[in-house]
C-alpha cells in the first residue's frame, strides 16, 4: 500500500497562489475522469476559521463547500453573510455550497477558492490541500 502523497501547500503570498489553486481542480477533475469516482481536497484552516472542501465529481460539476462546525455564533454569521453576497447557498443547514458546470474554467474555481479562504478577516497565510477519493484513497495534487 502507498503513503499519502505529500500535501500541496496554498500560499496567499505566492503570487502563483491561484495557478496552484486551479491546478488542484484540475488534478481532482483529472483524478476523478480516470476513476470515475467524486474526488475531495480539503483545505486546511487555522483554528476557529473555516476550512473548504473542493469536490469533483463524476459528471463534472465541481462543488466548493464550507461547514459550520467551529465557527464561532459571531464569524458563522460574519462568513455567511460574506458568502451569500457572493451567491452561496446553505442548503442543508450545516454549511455553504457553491456549484460549478462541467467545463467551467479551473482559474473560475481557482479564484473563488481563494476568496473564500480569506473572507470576513480569515487569515491570508500558508494553507495545506490533502486529498481522497469516495473510498477513501488517497489522491495526488501534483
Amino acid at each position: 500500500m502507498s503513503s499519502a502523497p505529500a500535501p500541496v501547500e496554498l500560499d496567499f503570498a505566492d503570487f502563483d497562489a491561484v495557478g496552484i489553486a486551479g491546478e488542484i481542480v484540475l488534478a481532482l477533475r483529472r483524478y476523478t475522469l480516470g476513476a470515475g469516482v467524486a474526488a475531495v481536497a480539503t483545505v486546511s484552516a487555522p483554528d476557529g476559521w473555516h476550512a473548504l472542501l473542493v469536490t469533483a465529481r463524476p459528471g463534472g460539476h465541481v462543488e466548493l463547500r464550507v461547514r459550520y462546525g467551529g465557527l464561532t455564533a459571531s464569524r458563522q454569521h460574519n462568513v455567511w453573510r460574506a458568502l451569500a453576497e457572493r451567491e452561496w447557498r446553505d442548503e442543508d443547514g450545516d454549511g455553504w455550497v457553491r456549484r460549478y458546470p462541467p467545463g467551467t474554467d479551473a482559474t473560475t474555481v481557482a479564484f473563488e477558492i481563494l476568496a473564500a479562504l480569506t473572507l470576513a478577516g480569515a487569515p491570508s497565510d500558508t494553507r495545506k490541500v490533502s486529498a481522497v477519493d469516495a473510498a477513501g484513497a488517497p489522491v495526488s495534487l501534483r
